[in-house]
C-alpha cells in the first residue's frame, strides 16, 4: 500500500510542478544565469534536475562518461517515482506505528522531505545549490510541491486505508 500511496502522491507532485514554477516565476522573476542552476528549471532544463544529476554521477563512476542530455532526461520519471514509493512506504509505515506522523494531513511529512533533500542532502552532496543560493522561485516551487506531495501522501493514506477496508488511522 506505502508504495501505491507514493507513486500517487508523486504524479500530483510532478504535476503541480510546472504551473507551480510559471507562477511562482511570475510573482518573483528569476535571471537567465539563476534559471541555470541544477533544480531551477524543470520547464526549461529538465536535464538540470537533480534525479538526472545523480543518474549522470553514477553512470560516469560506472562507465566513466555521463549520460546525454536526452538519457538524463529519460531517467526522471523512473528516479521521481521510484523515490516517490519509497518515501511512501516510509510515510504509510511511520503513520501506522506513530498516529501523530499525520498531524497537519501530510504538509508537515512534505516540508519535512524538502528539507532533508532539497535543502541539505542535495546541497551536502554537492548535487544542487542549497536554497539560499537558489533563485527564490525555486525554492517557492519546489516547497510547495513538497507541500503538495504531503498532503497527496495523506489523503491517499487515508483513501487506501478506508478501501482496504481497516480502521481509518487518525
Amino acid at each position: 500500500m506505502g508504495a501505491a500511496v507514493g507513486v500517487a502522491a508523486s504524479w500530483v507532485k510532478a504535476l503541480s510542478e510546472r504551473r507551480l514554477q510559471g507562477l511562482s516565476e511570475r510573482l518573483v522573476r528569476p535571471t537567465a544565469p539563476q534559471k541555470e542552476l541544477v533544480g531551477a528549471d524543470p520547464a526549461g532544463h529538465p536535464d538540470r534536475m537533480p534525479p538526472a544529476e545523480i543518474a549522470d554521477r553514477l553512470v560516469r563512476r560506472v562507465r566513466g562518461q555521463g549520460l546525454s542530455r536526452q538519457q538524463r532526461v529519460s531517467v526522471l520519471n523512473p528516479v521521481h517515482y521510484s523515490f516517490g514509493a519509497a518515501l511512501g512506504v516510509a510515510y504509510v509505515g511511520a503513520a501506522r506505528r506513530w498516529p501523530s506522523v499525520t498531524r497537519g494531513l501530510g504538509v508537515l511529512a512534505g516540508l519535512a522531505i524538502y528539507a532533508s533533500t532539497h535543502a541539505s542532502a542535495l546541497p551536502i552532496a554537492r548535487i544542487q545549490q542549497p536554497p539560499w543560493k537558489l533563485p527564490r522561485s525555486a525554492v517557492l516551487w519546489e516547497g510547495t510541491s513538497h507541500v503538495l506531495f504531503g498532503l497527496a501522501l495523506e489523503g491517499f493514506r487515508r483513501a487506501f486505508v478506508g478501501a482496504s477496508g481497516a480502521a481509518a488511522e487518525r
